[in-house]
């Protein structure tokens, strides 16, 4: 009896024993619980744009099994509630600054219409690449008599391409917007400086694969202005032209003939600038929305009537290409004047005068866009071009049309 009272004994001792570790295992569980709930009920008004508040922590129960079925019912609220408020992060494209041919655009992505009614939608879809900015192209444009709109759209760039008669001239304009500064790339025949090879606007731009090109300053024509490209100095006379550079944000930045003339400053304005190329012609036409035509200038014949050729800058990221010609019936060629006048009344901020005549030659969606003088294109030593940043030119959804190559008399 006192073996079996004993055995007894200990069997009650042991069962209290289990009882108190269980007792305490539920204590610091609710302890824990208690103060995830003290440290939850602060709340965030919003961690991000439309985030829910936190789930509360329960109570705490008072058995082992209700804290456990609790528990995993609260972190599945928890888990619900971040997930439900999560959003994907999107993708970044850069090109390398040594990158000499772009990606291949998709074919899929070109579009063309002669009602401009249809490029609604396709702004409609742009909606995030533009990231808030304004169009200078709208669907209400009154485009010119027997010419289409043109664009191509992926995630990384918008291009919009047409024409619209102002002044007894048509003027043709290529509007982008690029996701990253590298899309926006310059090109030099055989990517050297100096080089005697004289290409097509249109055959540099489709070896390329240019979504949208506009021919350069044709600095091999004359020993004049500063030259930069791809960061490197390459002539430093700064006296006679007006300079254009272009920083690593894609920048326009203007310096005026006789601002910088010294090679050692002109190297420390590349640095601290963050200068990666540069246009030499000239003269700059509107700087921060000011008229700042000059009366006369060295080069380019600036109160004759040329075909011209212009780069614009709307905003970051955001530019406009212009090329005047005589073209669909409209007979006139334009004077500088006439042309910043235009540029003014359309509200542009930033423009710079590129060399005009018959070296200024537009390319978009895969062929020539305006009606070149003398009817032939310029053979050249440079362009500027925008590109897809896609390494697949992955397509967006909607109805788009297949560029074609075209001769030079094929134009919109």
């Amino acid at each position: 009896m006192e073996e079996i009272g004993s055995r007894n004994a200990a069997g009650t001792g042991k069962r209290l024993s289990a009882l108190t570790a269980v007792t305490v295992l539920l204590l610091v569980l609710g302890l824990l619980l208690a103060a995830a709930a003290a440290g939850l009920r602060i709340r965030a008004d919003r961690i991000s744009s439309g985030v829910r508040d936190i789930p509360e922590a329960p109570a705490v129960p008072r058995s082992a099994a209700g804290v456990v079925r609790s528990y995993d019912g609260f972190v599945d609220r928890l888990t619900a509630a971040a997930l439900e408020n999560l959003r994907p992060v999107p993708k970044i494209y850069r090109l390398p600054e040594d990158t000499v041919t772009a990606p291949l655009p998709d074919a899929a992505c070109f579009g063309e219409s002669d009602d401009p009614a249809d490029t609604a939608e396709v702004l409609a879809r742009a909606s995030a690449l533009l990231d808030g900015q304004e169009t200078l192209w709208n669907p209400e444009i009154p485009i010119a008599r027997w010419s289409t709109v043109q664009w191509y759209l992926d995630e990384t760039i918008l291009s919009v391409t047409w024409k619209q008669p102002f002044r007894g001239a048509i003027f043709a304009f290529s509007e982008i917007k690029i996701a990253h500064p590298s899309q926006f790339r310059r090109y030099f025949t055989d990517d050297t400086y100096a080089s005697p090879t004289r290409l097509k606007t249109s055959e540099m731009a489709g070896s390329l694969n240019a979504v949208t090109a506009l021919s350069g300053d044709f600095h091999m024509r004359r020993p004049l202005g500063i030259v930069v490209y791809r960061r490197q100095l390459c002539r430093a006379e700064g006296e006679t032209l007006d300079t254009c550079f272009v920083n690593g944000s894609g920048d326009l930045l203007f310096v005026r003939r006789g601002e910088l003339t010294d090679e050692a400053e002109m190297r420390q304005y590349i640095e601290e600038n963050d200068v990666q190329f540069s246009f030499c012609f000239g003269p700059v036409l509107i700087e921060h929305g000011e008229r700042v035509l000059p009366v006369e200038y060295k080069i380019g014949e600036i109160n004759e009537t040329y075909a011209r050729c212009v780069l614009c800058q709307l905003g970051e990221g955001h530019y406009l290409l212009l090329t005047v010609n005589n073209d669909l019936g409209y007979g006139a060629y334009l004077p500088l004047a006439p042309v910043t006048d235009v540029l003014m009344e359309l509200g542009i901020p930033e423009a710079y005068a590129l060399d005009g005549g018959q070296t200024a030659a537009m390319y978009a969606n895969g062929r020539l866009v305006n009606a070149v003088e003398f009817g032939r294109q310029q053979l050249i030593s440079d362009i500027l071009y925008f590109c897809t940043a896609i390494p697949d030119g992955a397509p967006v959804p909607g109805d788009a049309a297949t560029p074609d190559d075209g001769e030079d008399s094929q134009h919109l």
